[in-house]
């Protein structure tokens, strides 16, 4: 079924998203909002040069598109195993599938729940642990749910980001969330 995964996700190479809805929200230790902040982000329009995401966010990690654990190229970095384990994800049945991705330098273990009918990649739930290079993070958890109406449009619908408190954050926590919207196909 990983393989089914695998095809799907070659099939729709070029989708890009026309922008995205951002929220960040800082937690304190009790898992609270103590501060919230949203904005649009336009990914056609690269007019201004500004980063709206603030000194926390590193904007790279928002481009999540053509980075799943799916993806062709990445095939040899990841190991996957089906775990049994059978739920409804999203409205749709689902088998899990634990995997570990050696992506770079990180390491990034998971679990893929693939619809249970055609493999179609649902929702993938991952975390992994870096050295305090910022001073902001040293560790985090990425859910991404897909879009999967069909088999001819698969891609990143809405991710989430929790970030765990590092050395400068004040034990604070940070939960990112990217709402993708206006996909169109380049290719």
């Amino acid at each position: 079924m990983w393989q089914k995964a695998v095809a799907i996700a070659r099939a729709n190479k070029g989708w890009v998203p026309g922008c995205a809805v951002l929220r960040i929200e800082i937690l304190n230790k009790h898992g609270e909002v103590e501060q919230q902040e949203e904005t649009l982000l336009d990914f056609a329009s690269q007019d201004t040069g500004e980063a709206p995401t603030g000194p926390y966010v590193d904007q790279s990690s928002l481009n999540i598109v053509g980075k799943s654990p799916f993806e062709p190229e990445f095939q040899n970095e990841v190991s996957a195993r089906i775990t049994g384990e059978t739920k409804n994800v999203e409205g749709r049945q689902c088998v899990g599938y634990n995997y570990v991705w050696h992506r770079e330098a990180e390491v990034l273990a998971g679990t893929a729940w693939l619809e249970q009918e055609t493999g179609m990649p649902v929702k993938t739930e991952s975390s992994g642990k870096e050295g305090i290079r910022s001073g902001f993070s040293s560790g985090q958890s990425v859910t991404v749910i897909f879009h999967n109406e069909s088999c001819d449009a698969w891609f990143p619908q809405r991710m989430i980001m929790e970030m765990e408190a590092g050395l400068l954050s004040l034990g604070r926590n940070f939960r990112i969330t990217l709402e993708y919207q206006d996909y169109g196909r380049t290719e």
